[in-house]
C-alpha cells in the first residue's frame, strides 16, 4: 500500500497520508486516510536520525517521522523529495519511489 506525501496531496491526490502532511496542507483532510505515530515510529525514527547524522546527511524531522512510520507498517511513500532517498541510504527496507 502507498502513503502520500504533501506533493501529491497539493495536486488533489487522496488516499492514505499522514497527520503531518495534513497539518501542512490541511485541505487534503477531506478525502484522506490519516495515519497517527506510535510511540516506536518515534523510536525508529530517532534511529534513523542518528545514521543518518553518521553519515552527515542530516534530514528533516518530520520526514524521518514519515519514513519511520512506512517502514514499521510496510507501506511505500511516494514523494516528490529526493531527500528521502538519504533515508533509504541507511535503511534499505525503507520503500520510497520519487516522482519527478
Amino acid at each position: 500500500m502507498d502513503m502520500l506525501d504533501t506533493s501529491f496531496l497539493i495536486e488533489g491526490k487522496r488516499g492514505l497520508t499522514t497527520i503531518f502532511n495534513i497539518i501542512e496542507y490541511p485541505p487534503a483532510a477531506k478525502g484522506s486516510r490519516i495515519l497517527f505515530p506510535r510511540k516506536g515510529d518515534y523510536l525508529k525514527a530517532l534511529e534513523i536520525m542518528v545514521k543518518l547524522r553518521e553519515i552527515g546527511k542530516p534530514t528533516p524531522a518530520i520526514d524521518v517521522l514519515i519514513a519511520a512510520m512506512c517502514i514499521r507498517r510496510d507501506l511505500r511513500l511516494l514523494t516528490k523529495d529526493k531527500h528521502f532517498l538519504f533515508i533509504k541510504e541507511v535503511e534499505p527496507d525503507f520503500m520510497v519511489h520519487v516522482v519527478e
